[in-house]
C-alpha cells in the first residue's frame, strides 16, 4: 500500500513519463500536487492537527481554572 506521499509521487511520475528529472523541472504549477511531486511535503508545510492540538493543549489549562471555580 502506498502512503499519500508516494502516491503523489508515483502520479507525478506518470504525469512525466516516469523521468525523474522532468517532475523536478515541472513547471505545471497550478497542479494542485506541484508542491509536493517531490514525494515530501514543502518547507513551511503547516499540519493541521498539529496546530489543532497545539490550541487544545494552550487552552486545556485555562478551562481547568475556570471549572475549579465553578
Amino acid at each position: 500500500m502506498l502512503t499519500p506521499m508516494k502516491a503523489i509521487r508515483a502520479k507525478c511520475l506518470d504525469c512525466c513519463c516516469d523521468s525523474r528529472s522532468e517532475v523536478r523541472l515541472c513547471s505545471i504549477e497550478k497542479c494542485p500536487l506541484h508542491p509536493y511531486r517531490m514525494g515530501h511535503r514543502p518547507k513551511g508545510y503547516n499540519n493541521p492537527e498539529s496546530e489543532a492540538e497545539c490550541e487544545n493543549e494552550q487552552i486545556a489549562p485555562q478551562l481547568n481554572e475556570k471549572k475549579a471555580l465553578i
